[in-house]
């Protein structure tokens, strides 16, 4: 699935993005929601948030007023939005923890202060699932990469069988700044020739997120760029969707390749259903597609920082790995 020209005007390349600076023990961090309010979650989940970064040797912090509620929000846009301004700002603060994904984040970008938060040192915010829209704010419009990983307080990591591999995940990006390398496998039965390796900015997050801010200014940027999408129950003729839209949009268009991490709960109601639509839309892509990347709603739920560096090996034959 691709167009045989850009999108009109071009897509200019993306760049590396400003690496925040490692966390370290003592490191006073916030938890902020940016999205849907906690509802019949468990309260005490945000207490175990607390206290896996304590365990971290962080020393967290919650906003002091409690969170109201908003529709089904983590209360209004403005509020959102003066939350995570407040917590970005602050000197002392050196990480931004996302409770939970949900929806809403999107509905405060347009109230934020991009020139004041772009003059203020880079830091690392933490989420997924909705919080990616907040994401591609920070990587166009403040020019600094963002940590995809777990959102401490939501059932997916407090109940996760894989809960202590995930963390340690998270743990080593932000204080070590590295992680093992992803085992990855083709979609293609015959993949496209080309070089062994391809590096490019890691791009990407939840493909209906995604989707949704295409005609927005913090669409992705992603000629150039190892593009990496993932999902959670959404039918296949859903995911067909938004990867049409994405494709028509130009976001395919000089990717160094499309990798897909967890679809969770997306081959039904027909299993392998899902396989046959990706085989249908990039089976005959000309760049590499590849799946098993330990990222999204799935488990393991790896951390990956988005907006830096990535490399993918062996893509001319033997084991492929993707190394950010």
């Amino acid at each position: 699935m691709h167009s045989d020209s850009p999108p009109e005007g071009g897509q200019p390349a993306p760049h590396p993005t400003r690496m925040p600076p490692l966390l370290r023990p003592g490191d006073r961090v916030a938890m902020f929601s940016p999205s849907s309010h906690a509802g019949r979650q468990p309260p005490e989940y945000l207490q175990q948030a607390l206290e896996i970064l304590r365990g971290w040797g962080l020393q967290p912090v919650a906003h002091p007023e409690p969170d109201p509620r908003h529709l089904y929000l983590a209360g209004p846009d403005g509020e959102r939005a003066r939350r995570f301004a407040e917590f970005y700002l602050d000197p002392e603060i050196k990480a931004l923890f996302a409770t939970r994904g949900g929806y809403g984040a999107a509905r405060m970008l347009p109230l934020l202060d991009t020139a004041t938060l772009r003059a203020a040192p880079p830091k690392w915010v933490v989420g997924m699932s909705d919080v990616v829209a907040l994401f591609g704010y920070m990587q166009r419009a403040l020019d600094v990469s963002a940590m995809h990983g777990p959102c401490l307080a939501a059932p997916s990591l407090i109940e996760s069988p894989l809960r202590t591999e995930e963390l340690e995940s998270l743990r080593r990006r932000l204080f070590e700044g590295t992680d093992a390398p992803h085992a990855l496998t083709w979609l293609q039965t015959a993949p496209p020739q080309g070089p062994d390796s391809v590096s490019g900015p890691l791009v990407g997050g939840c493909l209906a997120v995604l989707a949704a801010s295409l005609g927005t200014p913090h669409a992705p940027r992603t000629q150039g760029a190892i593009f990496f999408v993932e999902d959670v129950d959404e039918q296949p003729y859903r995911l067909d969707r938004y990867l049409t839209q994405l494709a028509q949009a130009g976001c395919f268009d000089g990717i160094r390749a499309l990798v897909f991490g967890h679809l969770k709960n997306c081959d039904a109601p027909q299993p392998g259903l899902l396989e046959q639509t990706l085989q249908d839309l990039f089976g005959r892509a000309p760049f590499p597609v590849l799946r098993g990347l330990h990222a999204g709603h799935g488990h393991p739920n790896r951390a990956l920082p988005l907006g830096a560096m990535a490399t993918l090996t062996g893509l001319s034959g033997g084991a492929v790995e993707l190394r950010v």
